[in-house]
């Protein structure tokens, strides 16, 4: 496995309460590619721990969705498993939009609230 395409967003109706699966996205606060299939690690132990909540799908994507207090700092000091140049392969159709990077909008993190509900996707990219 290649790994994980991760986005934390906010959701567009404030975060009030936990995300669905499939819910609308507000603002991409991070993106980032994990290596290997324990770049989900991460979250499942927010899960394991109820911090985090998984809403389930077939990792096209896989949903979950957390609070701002228990994803922050990992965004910001990390993000978790995060590779520091992306990975792709040599069939890999790169199309304009593709970043190649992480990207962090921590101006965008900063105005979130402790308890404002995000939403996380992780994309297979396998």
């Amino acid at each position: 496995m290649l790994g994980w395409n991760i986005s934390v967003y906010r959701q567009q109706d404030g975060g009030a309460s936990p995300a669905s699966f499939g819910a609308a996205r507000g603002a991409r606060l991070a993106v980032w590619q994990t290596g290997g299939y324990d770049g989900l690690n991460w979250i499942k132990e927010l899960v394991k721990h109820q911090k985090a909540i998984g809403l389930g799908g077939n990792g096209y994507p896989l949903e979950f969705t957390a609070m701002t207090k228990y994803l922050k700092t990992s965004i910001i000091d990390g993000p978790p498993c995060a590779r520091e140049a992306w990975a792709y392969g040599p069939r890999d159709v790169l199309l304009d939009y593709w970043e190649g990077k992480t990207n962090k909008n921590i101006e965008t993190l900063n105005t979130c609230r402790p308890d404002e509900w995000l939403l996380i996707q992780a994309w297979d990219e396998s």
